[in-house]
């Protein structure tokens, strides 16, 4: 388990200075080979999205205006807020502010022969079921996850198991997505014991 809080985490800026990326989690960890990984990037102008050839992405709106994703023929979407949206790594998009303002997003991309990622919204308690494992990101209120308290900025990411997140007051949103191995990829052993021992 990883915990991080995204006022405290560093930030990279974009190479064409139109935003800036915070990295919150990346599995296997510091590879570009990765099976996932989880990021928060701040769009400050115009532009286009970097190309990732063979992944899938869900991005969520969480602050700011409202932005047009332009995927050409593809697709043109726009994103509302704490409302996931996906689409291919490989397809050229331009996102474009529809009111000027900077606008902050969640992104989750996949190693699309390999897994793949479900990302909702919660406000009440839960128990997440990825088997591939997982990430949340409080939005508003007070969770608890094991003997951690989270609240809004900060957030986990797991690379396996199954963990509840309880909502402690009456009101909360927390964003999470839950990570499953793509049909007829080979598990590593150690998860196939798990399924066995689930199984019997």
């Amino acid at each position: 388990m990883e915990y991080f809080d995204i006022r405290k985490m560093p930030v990279s800026l974009w190479k064409n200075g139109a935003g800036e990326t915070r990295e919150l989690c990346c599995f296997p960890p510091a590879t570009r080979d990765f099976n996932w990984r989880a990021s928060i990037a701040s769009i400050a102008g115009n532009g286009e999205f970097s190309a990732f050839p063979g992944v899938d992405r869900v991005i969520t709106l969480l602050e700011g205006g409202e932005v047009m994703l332009d995927g050409g023929t593809a697709f043109r979407h726009t994103l509302k807020r704490f409302q996931p949206f996906s689409f291919a790594g490989e397809q050229t998009v331009r996102a474009q502010l529809t009111e000027g303002q900077m606008s902050m997003d969640l992104n989750i991309m996949t190693r699309r022969d390999r897994c793949q990622a479900s990302v909702r919204v919660a406000d009440r308690t839960f128990t997440t079921f990825g088997t591939r494992g997982g990430m949340v990101f409080v939005l508003s209120g007070a969770w608890q996850l094991g003997d951690k308290l989270l609240t809004a900025d900060q957030g986990a990411c797991w690379q396996e198991g199954r963990h509840t997140l309880r909502l402690l007051k009456d009101e909360g949103q927390i964003l999470y997505s839950e990570i499953s191995w793509q049909p007829g990829f080979p598990l590593p052993a150690s998860q196939q014991i798990d399924n066995l021992s689930l199984a019997g």
